[in-house]
């Protein structure tokens, strides 16, 4: 049986496919891929039943469900209220830690069959310190985890959907973190203890992201949409 986290002595149930694209995330059965073992070179559609992976033994990957749910909580919140009800003004209150272990265990599961970085399709091991976050409650120390990117999204461009990419170290390319969309609203995921930044701001700009002259919010307390055409829209995270 292969489970990454069979480090912590626990593994119980049998063997489980781990879905590898949160099925929680998007409304649809039939999703477009790009990046993932059968899918490397070119996008393709798939079924969110068939994007599974036996990474994970049922107990662990049960463990993880939580993290899937708040994630899926915020992507349905903005789908619907920049899409379908753009005029509203609301709020939605999201547990800041289960969002933030969110990218970290869809982070460790895309290392662990080499489907991280489209450059190199290495296999990246799961770190002691994230698996012990993720299922024995330790907690990050300051500078490691979530950051929030400031920016622009509109009812006319929005789209549901999620992007990775991979933060490497530029001289002995280990992996830093990753920088992801989703539904629009930008993350960072920062995988050591050091305020991030001055460091994300020297990215300069990434894909179309202007890293520069955007702000960055490590942990933040709300992330807000606010526009003078449309309702305002809050995301109240607590940590």
């Amino acid at each position: 049986m292969d489970c990454w986290a069979s480090t912590l002595g626990d593994c119980a149930s049998g063997q489980s496919g781990e879905h590898l694209i949160s099925d929680g995330i998007f409304d649809g059965e039939v999703i477009t891929a790009f990046g993932l073992p059968w899918c490397k070179d070119q996008p393709k559609s798939i079924g969110l039943a068939s994007a599974v992976a036996n990474i994970l033994c049922r107990h662990h990957n049960g463990a993880l469900s939580q993290y899937d749910a708040e994630a899926g909580r915020l992507s349905r919140f903005l789908s619907k209220n920049v899409i379908e009800e753009p005029l509203v003004s609301t709020r939605i209150s999201l547990n800041g830690v289960l969002l933030e272990k969110w990218p970290l265990k869809t982070l460790t599961n895309r290392g662990y069959i080499g489907a991280l970085d489209p450059h190199n399709h290495a296999q990246l091991l799961p770190r002691r310190d994230i698996i012990e976050c993720l299922f024995r409650g330790a907690s990050m120390p300051d500078g490691m985890g979530l950051y929030f990117i400031s920016g622009s999204i509109g009812s006319d461009d929005f789209a549901t959907g999620l992007s990775w990419q991979v933060i490497n170290n530029q001289v002995n390319r280990d992996v830093l973190g990753v920088t992801f969309s989703l539904s629009e609203i930008r993350f960072i995921v920062n995988l050591f203890p050091i305020r991030a930044e001055e460091k994300i701001a020297s990215m300069g700009i990434v894909n179309g992201v202007d890293y520069t002259n955007s702000k960055t919010y490590y942990r933040p307390a709300n992330i807000i949409l606010d526009s003078r055409t449309a309702g305002k829209k809050s995301v109240l995270l607590d940590w």
